[in-house]
Formats: structure tokens, sequence, C-alpha cells
């Protein structure tokens, strides 16, 4: 009888692959990019030269979707101009040729499916899990996804588990991944129009540095600690909507790696205001906490997960791991339209840590300077935009201390600018439908 049912099963759902439609999408995207980095990241010593530098990331990518089944692979080339031999004799390349993705999601029941295999993940405001797209590499995760959506409701629930190779015992992993463990449970509600709360909590299994004592040949079991980050993300509005809000909570607790107690929290809030269509105007400020003590045990500096970097806290990228003092950002962003084709933004922010820098034996202060940030991005036609940029970063003694432990360094003010080309051509775009008998 079970054998009867399992055919019947099987034969229905070859019935309805056989009659649904398939597409076929084949796609690349070539995106080469020159900075003049003269100060990017941290003041540059008047020692020092300013760095030019090209870099390309390149992607082609194939998806499959019919009513069941749908697939995705990308291979993805990251590389520094002229870190590759212009010979193939070259016997060693620091170019990074990888799958980006490679994964299948199958429906299981109406409104659920699974997704497993190597794949981007992008919730709410990116700031926890997103595959930033101005990263030359982006972000991507090995992990089974499990996916329910029903009315104006979502859930995503993700796993993961990694390992240095296939060995035939346990061993030490050597942290090529950021976490040994993860899992994620992440749920969005609309709750009335524009209005929508999204809550989440992650799990991540961290291996357990302390005990190794730098020796992890002998480290035979599988010891972890855990990091909890857990919160919610409450957005108003859409790009049509003259007023939008967006607030920001999340926590952490649990251990980290080296088993200090985590106490950490990151607080945001944005207000957006669209006088009109060519312009657009934003207020906020986003709130990392921090130590002043690092010898009780306790981290109450916030652990960033695997969001945007670049989008928040300043292109410059001065602060994508906050200092240990923790970090307040308070920005003014104006963006808009001159015509179709072309959008400008101009972005203020000025940064302060949320507890002193002791840049001197008897001098302390939070004043991490200011930034400001100007970017123009052109569509040239529906698959090549070209954008550049020029940000400039004014620096404190703190600022000094903390990027290069000398708070009277002799540095050139920091500045930073790129002129970056985005091609995405779709090669093939085809709709099959199977109907044959």
């Amino acid at each position: 009888m079970e054998k009867v049912k399992m055919i019947i099963f099987a034969t229905a759902l070859f019935g309805a692959c056989k009659v649904a439609a398939q597409t076929v999408t084949v796609d690349g995207e070539f995106r080469p990019r020159v900075e003049v980095r003269d100060g990017f990241n941290q003041p540059l010593l008047k020692t020092e030269n300013p760095l030019v530098v090209a870099m390309q990331r390149t992607r082609l990518g194939v998806s499959f979707q019919t009513g069941l089944l749908s697939t995705k692979l990308t291979i993805q080339d990251a590389r520094t101009y002229g870190e590759t031999a212009t010979t193939s004799e070259a016997s060693t390349t620091n170019s990074s040729t990888t799958i980006f993705e490679a994964w299948a999601d199958m429906v299981l029941i109406p409104g659920g499916s699974v997704r497993i295999g190597r794949q981007a993940l992008k919730y709410d405001d990116g700031r926890l899990f997103n595959s930033p797209a101005w990263s030359n590499t982006g972000t991507s995760h090995d992990m089974a996804l499990i996916k329910y959506a029903i009315n104006n409701f979502q859930a995503n629930a993700g796993f993961a588990y990694n390992n240095t190779t296939a060995g035939k015992s346990e061993t030490y992993y050597t942290p090529v991944c950021p976490y040994r463990y993860m899992g994620f449970l992440w749920m969005n509600k609309v709750l009335a129009k524009n209005l929508s709360l999204s809550l989440i909590g992650v799990d991540e299994g961290v291996q357990d540095t302390s005990g190794t004592a730098g020796n992890t040949a002998n480290y035979k079991k599988v010891n972890m600690y855990h990091t909890y980050t857990y919160g919610g993300y409450l957005s108003y509005g859409t790009t049509s909507t003259p007023l939008s809000l967006a607030l920001t909570y999340y926590h952490q607790s649990g251990k980290s790696s080296t088993g200090k107690t985590m106490n950490a929290s990151l607080a945001a809030a944005k207000l957006g205001w669209n006088p009109s269509t060519y312009l657009n105007l934003g207020i906020g400020c986003d709130l990392f906490s921090g130590d002043d003590n690092t010898n009780d045990g306790t981290q109450h500096n916030f652990k960033k997960l695997y969001g945007t970097n670049h989008s928040f806290n300043g292109y410059m990228e001065y602060w994508t791991t906050p200092p240990t003092q923790g970090l307040g950002d308070y920005y003014l962003i104006a963006s808009g339209k001159t015509t179709s084709n072309l959008e400008w933004e101009v972005a203020g922010h000025l940064f302060k840590s949320m507890k002193d820098v002791k840049y001197a034996s008897d001098k302390a202060g939070k004043s991490l300077g200011s930034e400001l940030d100007l970017t123009l991005k052109y569509k040239m036609n529906e698959w090549a935009n070209v954008q550049g940029g020029y940000s400039v970063y004014f620096t404190t003694k703190e600022v000094k201390y903390l990027k290069l432990k000398n708070a009277s360094a002799d540095i050139y003010t920091p500045q930073w600018c790129y002129v970056m080309l985005t091609i995405t051509p779709a090669y093939l775009k085809n709709l099959f439908t199977n109907n044959k008998k």
C-alpha cells in the first residue's frame, strides 16, 4: 500500500513538472574599479605614498526555474590587476576564482521550500546578513535554508556546520569561515500598509580558542562557545511615501571565541523625507556599545556579523570594525536625481566613541572625527552604469591613536576617490513550456 502511494505521488509530481514552464537565464557581470587610496581605512603617514589600485569582479551565472524547483550557479573571479602574471608559467597567484553561489531550492509544501548549497543571504537593511554589492568578493554561506511564506508573513531558518577538511576524526577547525556552526531564525510580518516588523535570532558556534594555547594539533574535541545575536527591525515607508522610518536594535549574549561573556548592543534609527521625486533627505544615527575595561571578562563592544560594511558608518571604512570603546555615528544624507539617468548623493558623518579613548597618559577623549562622502552614478543603458566618488576624513588625536597607535603622527588629510564601471549582460533568457503528451 505504501508503495502504491509513493508511485501515485511520484506520478503526480512528474506530471506537474512536465507541464510547468521552465525559465533558463544566463547572465554575467564585469565590474572593474580604480581607486586612489590616500588614507583609506586609516591615515597615511607623510613618509608613505598614496596607492592607485585597480581591481575587477567578474561573474557568470546560470539560473533555472520551474514550478517546483529553482537552481542557481554563479562562478566568480575577483582579482587585483597585476597580481596574476601575464603568462601561464606563474606558479602562484592571489586572485580568487570560486563558486560564489551553487544552490537548489525545492518546494516541499504550499508556501514552503528548502534551499541547500552555497548561497547569499540578505535580510532587512543588511546589517547582520547581506551580500554586499560593493565588496569585490561578496559574501555567501554553505548551508541549508528552510523558507515559508503565507499572506503577509515570512519565516526563514538557516543551518550551517563547517569543517576544515573531510577527515577521519575530529580536529580543530581552522577558522576559514568565522563560525563553525550557525543557526538562525528570521521572521517578518507586514503589520499595516508600508509598515513591517522583522525579528531575528542568530546562534554562532565559534571555535574555542582559549584552551588551545597556540597548539591546535592536540585539540581533538568539538569545543565551541556560542554567541547569540537577537533583535528586530521596524520599517515604515517606501520610495513613493514622503516619510520613512527605520529602527534597529540587536543585543548580543553568550560567549566570545576567547571565552568572554558577551553583553553588547547595536541600536540605529533613520528618518527619511522625500519632498520630491528628485530629492531624498535622511538623518540618523548608529550606536555601538563599547568597553572601558577589557580585563573584566565581559565584552561590551558589538561583534559585527555578515552584513554590508561599506553602506554604513562612512564610505572610507574607518569603522567597519567598531573600536573597543564603541562607536556613535551621527549622519545626514541628501540624494536624488538630476536627470532620469544621473543620480547623486552627499553624506556627512560625525563620529564619537561611546567610552573615552585614552591616547596619552593624562589625556582622553571621545571625538573620532568626521567624514564627507560624495557619489555620482550614471546609467548608460540597461546593461551598463558608471559610478564615481570622493571622500575626505577629518581626523583627531583619538583617531590617530586608534589607527596608528600614535596620537601625534604626522599624516596627510585622508582622502579617497574611485571610478567603477558595472556591465551586466543577459546572454540568455528563454521560457520553455513542456506540454508534450
